[in-house]
Order: C-alpha cells, then structure tokens, then sequence
C-alpha cells in the first residue's frame, strides 16, 4: 500500500500543478456530460414526437406497403382492417389499436386547389394516446385558428383539422367550408363537402403545408373504403419491450408486415447518427486534450523527481513498481477529476434547467423548445471511464521514462 500513499502525497506536494490537470478532467467531463444530456433530451424529444404523433409504438400495415406511392395506400390496404384492430385489442401486451387511413387529393376553396395528404382517424381514440390536441392547441395560436377544436365523434358530421400552412395557402380558416377531392378504391372521382374545425401545427412546415385531418366516416364517404385501413398503429401497456413484442406480433400476422416506430421515424434515425457523429468528434478531440495535457503534467514531475526516483530506486524499489507509481498518480487524477466534474455537471445542469431557457427552432421546424438537460447516468459512467481510461494511458509514458533510469544518473542529476 505504500505506492498509493506516496502518489497521494505527490499530487498534494504539487498542488498548483494538479490543479491545473484537474481542471483540464473537470472541464472535458463536464463538457461530454451535458452534451450527453441534451443529447438525451434531443432524442426522447424527437421518440415521444414520433410515437405520439401517430405511429404509435408498432405499425401494422399490409405486404409491399413500404414499396412505391406511399400516398396511395387504400391501392395496397388491409382489406379488413377493423376486425384485425378489434383481434389486436385482446392481446394482454397492447394498450390500444389505432385504425388509420391515408390518403391524398385536391383541397378546393372556390377557384382555389391545393393538393394534400390525408390522415384519417377515429375521434374519440386519437386524443386518448396521440399528441394530436397539442397540435391542435398550437394551430389555434396561428392566423385564422381562434376557437380550434378536435374532430366531432358523431359519424355523421363531415369535418376537417388543417395544417397551419395549407390553411394559409387556401386563405381559409376555422368555420371556412372546403371541398374535399380524392378517388375511390374503384377509380373514381368523389368529392365531400368539409366545415374547417381546426388548424393544428405540427413542427415541420412541410407537413403543415400539405397535412390535413379527418375521421374515419369522412373517409369511408370519401374514398368508399368500407373496412379497409392503410394502417394500424399499436400503442403498448410496456414500451420498453417494443422489439420482443414486434416479433412475437408478427408471428401472430404473418399476412401482414410489421414495424417498430424506429424504422418508420426517417427524421429520428437521421438526427441521431448526426448527434452521434458531433459527440463522437467531440469526445475525441477532448480526450485528445486530456491526454496531452496530463502527460505533459506528469512528465514535467517525472523530470523534476529524478532524485527521488534514484533514492527510491537506491532503497530498492523496482522498475515495474515506478511504473504502478505514476499509474497510481494517474488514477487518482481521473478519480479526483471525475467526481469534481460530475458534482459540477449536477450544479450546471440544475442551474440551466432552472432558468428555462428557450431554445431557437431547429432547421425545417416551425416553433422552439425549452432546454431540459437530462440526467443521465450512463453517459456519466462512460465518460467517467473514457476519462480514467485516458488518465491511465497518458502516464504510462512517463512511468516507463522513469524506470529507465538509472540509479547512479538520476542520484547525481541536478
């Protein structure tokens, strides 16, 4: 035990310097930690979105669906969607069923036409496990979105929720009475008449210049769908079990296809490699700064303990035994560094989400959202670790520079 104690002692003899490495550990831990834990806040952000914004946690959805016009989804439907919801309801792991049509086609104002894309839902379990009211609450802020409410439950009321940028285009607002054009699964072209009951507003411009909304009926009289349903989206009672669940659910429909939000949310696949990408840089060019600088401080204390290292080496201490030493020194930096960093990542972290800061819309979205950088302990662990494990590799050379001396050299050494 004496190799840790004369480490210790060693770090405490040179006070100014250790300080200043430890600054180096405390500055690169708390750096990687945040970024992980706004990391964390971008990424359960951008799941939470997708999921509650209409793909639930599972999709079920008809062979080839994946393949082609995408739009045009009754073309390739589950032809009885309906009893396949009601089937999936009986199952102990699922929570709810959601039944979903898409569809496309003209939306006309008087002389004015915009094309669309149509998403057509039940009214009564959309707001039950979707976003769909905050959306709707967001639109209400836009112009022309006073008094925005959700889709009536009465069957026979021909309603519609529109994007915040197809009502613009349209010049139409909530009670503005619209056309809806489309063709049947036969060909044909139908039209029905729609009141404006809503404008929602659904993060990205290009969804809020072509997304509109409306129920299932409206549909059924629209596209003449009868049973047939583009989609269902499975929410789960246990979201963490989302892979087992979809392989045990697609045993259960071979005749269909199933797949897990994740494959589906293109946007949150991309972000992610993206911010994987930027803190995997980060975290390079930091250890690289760690690295060099904790070597630099333990081969100027090598160099100033030459006699020392002679005496110890004179009273018998071994070459491998100087090497331990400087990793002993080593070790308690990173120790020392880590828990300095992470009881200044906790006080940071604390003070930044308290002051509610407001951060700027991200590129392609429409509004902004508040900083919340989460806790993290995993990041934390990693960080902790890659930070030791630089601190054990940069005083390896010093160490092996040391137990190269020899002893009559490092006695005589001024």
């Amino acid at each position: 035990m004496i190799l840790p104690r004369l480490a210790l002692r060693n770090l405490l003899r040179q006070r100014r310097r250790t300080a200043l490495t430890l600054m180096v550990v405390v500055a690169g831990f708390l750096a990687l930690a945040l970024a992980g834990g706004f990391m964390a806040q971008t990424f359960q952000g951008l799941s939470d979105s997708a999921i509650r914004g209409g793909l639930g946690h599972l999709q079920v959805m008809p062979p080839g669906a994946m393949e082609g016009d995408e739009a045009q989804s009754l073309e390739k439907a589950l032809p009885d969607g309906e009893a396949l919801a009601a089937r999936l309801r009986q199952d102990p792991a699922v929570a709810e069923v959601l039944p979903r049509t898409q569809f496309m086609g003209l939306l006309s104002s008087g002389a004015r036409s915009v094309a669309f894309l149509g998403t057509a839902v039940d009214p009564v379990l959309e707001p039950q496990h979707m976003a769909c009211l905050g959306a709707l609450k967001d639109g209400a802020k836009a112009p022309g979105g006073a008094g925005s409410r959700w889709l009536s439950a009465d069957p026979a009321t021909r309603e519609v929720i529109l994007g915040a940028g197809l009502a613009r285009s349209l010049g139409a607002s909530v009670g503005s009475a619209l056309t809806l054009m489309s063709t049947t699964r036969d060909g044909a072209l139908n039209a029905v008449d729609v009141e404006v009951v809503g404008l929602q507003d659904l993060g990205l411009r290009e969804l809020n210049d072509r997304l509109l909304t409306v129920s299932l009926a409206t549909a059924n009289q629209l596209l003449d769908a009868g049973p047939a349903r583009s989609r269902l989206s499975i929410v789960l009672k246990r979201p963490q079990e989302t892979a087992s669940e979809l392989a045990r659910i697609q045993a259960l429909l071979p005749e269909t296809l199933v797949k897990p939000w994740f494959e589906l949310a293109s946007f949150y696949r991309q972000v992610k490699l993206l911010y994987y990408a930027i803190f995997g840089f980060m975290g390079l060019v930091l250890f690289l700064v760690v690295l060099l600088a904790t070597a630099n401080t333990l081969l100027m204390s090598v160099m100033e303990r030459v006699r020392e290292f002679g005496v110890l080496r004179a009273m018998g201490l071994q070459p491998g035994q100087l090497v331990s030493l400087l990793q002993w020194e080593g070790a308690f930096l990173g120790l020392l560094g880590s828990a300095l960093g992470l009881v200044a990542t906790l006080l940071l972290r604390a003070g930044l989400n308290a002051l509610h800061i407001q951060m700027p819309a991200p590129p392609g979205t429409s509004h902004g959202y508040e900083l919340d950088i989460h806790f993290v302990p995993a990041v934390y662990a990693i960080v902790a670790l890659g930070l030791q494990a630089t601190l054990q590799l940069s005083a390896l050379f010093p160490g092996l520079k040391a137990a190269r001396l020899r002893i009559v050299e490092a006695l005589r050494h001024v």
